[in-house]
């Protein structure tokens, strides 16, 4: 949080009071904390991702700019709800030529987003392309009046996580100044303006990052609550391990073709009515968020693991400091021992944890709609950790 309001501070020394004043007057603060009410009740047993993202951004010529603000966003899956207020950097001089009082303008946006298909190019570079419209209020302060116009947005924008807790965006927006179609016969002329920002993911999970701290060597790295194993996890656990030894192959993702880390994943707990979608970095969108702590994570729970700039390896953790996944230094499908040499590099890699509980009523979740599952050339590359020893069996 420090350097989000480092950021705020070197904004031209805007007042803090003054930039949430804003969110606190607009209209549509309410409709952005309404929206986040309404992510949560409609994600069902998806429990959605938070994030805060502090921006600027530069309108079209003719208007009062830059401005800066911040955004709060509260995404399930493909789709999320972004709440926001931008107040300008300048003041500018009143209408009233005889006053020496001055206008800073402010806005505020509520808008609906959708997240399309990520974008892969090469090994490192992940975007993910998304279009949003909402409602929008702006007004024009001074000592003496308030100039208030409401109207309608719409634009798109490309996101490029630079880690499973921070990113970066850029996008687009074209602002209707009524509520009209642009093609109305009265409609006015829409105003355009680019914005680029961070974003800086703070849900319930709270920001992942390393999940295992050091140690010393008289501390237990994963205690004995972490092996703890439920009823439903135990079936996962045990389907999954009917599958070892099958050969890992980029976009497998069945055992007459073999698998690689994402489908065995998709295909295990497909058989207990969890339809995942079929990339790693989504399947680390969906289902319930996890803290990085190993008295906290469960056998069962999915490990997503950072490889070659963004999320690219999945696992299921097994309990007791063991996962089983299908990897290709690995050779397919086995176990691995997270405190040896071998599973060093899975911790240090280890960005998220999620949850996908089967329902034990046997009701289908669907965590799949909205992404893309297809594959071949949508499957993750192979994971990078050192090879195992010879002499170690799994």
């Amino acid at each position: 949080m420090s350097s989000l309001a480092a950021f705020m501070r070197g904004s031209a020394n805007i007042p803090f009071a003054e930039f949430f004043v804003v969110l606190r007057y607009s209209r549509f603060s309410v409709f952005g904390a309404a929206a986040i009410a309404v992510t949560s009740a409609v994600s069902g047993a998806q429990q959605p991702d938070v994030s805060l993202s502090p921006f600027i951004t530069f309108p079209s010529a003719g208007v009062a700019g830059p401005f800066t603000g911040l955004a709060l966003t509260a995404s399930a899956g493909p789709i999320a709800l972004r709440g926001g207020a931008h107040i300008s950097l300048h003041d500018r001089n009143a209408l009233n030529a005889s006053t020496s009082s001055t206008m800073r303008p402010w806005g505020a946006d509520a808008d609906a987003v959708a997240y399309l298909q990520s974008l892969s190019y090469g090994d490192h570079l992940s975007f993910t392309p998304y279009m949003f419209a909402g409602l929008s209020t702006s007004a024009v302060d001074s000592a003496s009046r308030r100039l208030m116009q409401r109207g309608w947005s719409y634009g798109g924008g490309m996101s490029l996580p630079l880690g499973s807790a921070i990113g970066v965006f850029g996008e687009w927006r074209a602002r209707m100044s009524r509520l009209v179609l642009p093609t109305a016969y009265d409609a006015p002329d829409p105003t355009n303006e680019l914005r680029v920002g961070m974003t800086f993911h703070i849900g319930s999970g709270g920001p992942t990052g390393r999940a295992v701290p050091d140690i010393s060597a008289d501390q237990t790295l994963f205690p004995d609550i972490a092996g703890i194993v439920s009823e439903v996890a135990a079936r996962v656990l045990g389907t999954a391990g009917t599958y070892l030894g099958t050969p890992y192959r980029r976009g497998g993702s069945s055992p007459s073709s073999g698998f690689d880390a994402s489908g065995f994943v998709r295909f295990v707990f497909a058989r207990f009515g969890v339809l995942l979608p079929r990339m790693s970095r989504d399947q680390a969108r969906v289902g319930d968020r996890v803290r990085n702590d190993w008295h906290v994570i469960a056998p069962g729970d999915l490990l997503m693991f950072r490889d070659e700039g963004g999320i690219n390896h999945v696992a299921i953790y097994a309990g007791g400091g063991r996962i089983i996944h299908s990897s290709e230094s690995g050779g397919g499908v086995r176990y691995d021992e997270l405190e040896s040499d071998r599973g060093r590099w899975f911790l240090d890699h280890l960005v998220a944890v999620r949850r996908v509980t089967p329902d034990a009523r046997g009701a289908i979740l669907d965590f799949a709609r909205g992404y893309s599952n297809d594959i071949g050339n949508n499957a993750d590359g192979p994971d990078h950790a050192p090879r195992p020893s010879s002499r170690r069996r799994n």
